[in-house]
């Protein structure tokens, strides 16, 4: 396991977005972004909500970024982990494989 001195930590924000927009949408709205910060990674995209991987310090940005590419689009939470984001949106959660 990597130490997070050393990685960095992670936020998870969710956002409103239109219902019919995917994570490659969501991904070439936040690409000019995305070359200057390496950390942000769009997790999922689906039934009008999306769930953006960045560090604190990126947040902001990200946030402003947004909201002028999807009007409307509004910040739900913010949280360290998946599993707390995926607790507060049953919706977001992703089937689990069927082990053996």
């Amino acid at each position: 396991m990597v130490v997070k001195s050393i990685r960095g930590r992670r936020r998870y924000i969710v956002f409103t977005v239109p219902a019919d927009v995917g994570r490659t949408t969501v991904l070439e709205a936040l690409s000019d972004l995305t070359e200057n910060m390496p950390d942000i990674r769009v997790i999922t995209s689906f039934s009008g909500k999306a769930i953006v991987r960045c560090s604190p310090s990126e947040i902001e940005a990200v946030t402003a970024k947004m909201k002028t590419s999807f009007p409307g689009s509004e910040s739900l939470i913010t949280s360290g982990t998946l599993r707390k984001i995926r607790e507060e949106y049953p919706e977001l959660k992703v089937p689990q494989k069927k082990k053996r």
